[in-house]
């Protein structure tokens, strides 16, 4: 059913008129409610934000795209905090993996979820990688979510070293409100059988499921509190962001900047649990 509503309304033109009747019947619909500015739920607010001019801001749609970000991340944190460019492709037919040092990954820059992992052996791509790459260039979060700082991104493939945990790296995305870490969100497994695990800014575990199982938690990261001071700085010119690191050894990187996390469709546990994770995120102050 979800899936056929979703295609129905895909049938609905792009444009701000149109794109607001999409958010509101699809956020509706993932949470059986209609979202409120005093509700003081996570996802009432990324609503907002999403259908709001402010996602058009430019430091929001520069910090959305996967190779410009990292000059916006050097500028205030300084060098060595991203992971390197090695290419960047318009189309598949630019790709000469011969050509490339391996291992490696492709992803799109002008949005999330598709990672083809270039094994050090490989010497072309799978017809499925391939179609997997065509079809992540064709689309966006804007076209598919009505997602508006995506709307303007050039749609082109981006290729990295692949670091060296591969498709088992850990993903640690740092919350951010009015300046301030708030809450720390954990990825693992992502690939096989996902799991996430939520933390107070100061690695207090929260029996909190956000879209994902529970997973083992997991002693404080040796550099959480770098981690904090960079998420507090790249988050300044925005009132919410998260921060999105990847950590490897001692070494620590920023993927990312996400301006709506989960496109404002996070299933939580139970409605405490919601309560919970959005009093930690917006409360006054240091949490």
């Amino acid at each position: 059913m979800k899936s056929a509503m979703r295609k129905l309304l895909q049938l609905l033109p792009h444009g701000r008129y149109f794109d607001r009747i999409f958010l509101f019947v699809i956020f509706v619909y993932a949470h059986r409610r209609i979202p409120k500015r005093s509700s003081g739920f996570a996802n009432d607010y990324f609503y907002f934000l999403k259908k709001s001019q402010e996602i058009f801001d430019i430091y929001r749609q520069i910090t959305s795209d996967k190779v410009l970000v990292k000059e916006f991340i050097e500028q205030r944190c300084g060098k060595g905090l991203t992971i390197d460019t090695v290419a960047v492709f318009d189309r598949i037919d630019e790709i000469k993996l011969n050509e490339l040092p391996k291992p490696c990954v492709l992803k799109p820059a002008h949005s999330s979820g598709t990672v083809i992992f270039i094994t050090p052996d490989q010497k072309l791509l799978s017809i499925e990688d391939q179609r997997r790459l065509e079809s992540a260039l064709e689309s966006s979060p804007y076209k598919t979510a009505r997602e508006g700082n995506y709307k303007y991104l050039r749609a082109r493939l981006v290729c990295e070293p692949m670091l060296p945990e591969g498709v088992n790296v850990k993903d640690y995305k740092i919350f951010c409100f009015k300046g301030m870490p708030r809450l720390i969100q954990v990825d693992s497994e992502r690939h096989s059988g996902h799991q996430r695990n939520i933390y107070k800014a100061d690695w207090t575990p929260l029996e909190i499921r956000y879209n994902f199982p529970i997973g083992a938690w997991e002693a404080k990261p040796q550099r959480l509190d770098d981690m904090l001071q960079f998420a507090k700085v790249l988050s300044l010119p925005f009132e919410f962001v998260r921060v999105d690191f990847f950590i490897e050894g001692r070494n620590i990187f920023i993927g990312e900047l996400t301006h709506c996390p989960e496109s404002a469709h996070g299933q939580f546990g139970d409605q405490q649990q919601e309560k919970l994770f959005s009093d930690i995120l917006f409360a006054d102050g240091p949490v």
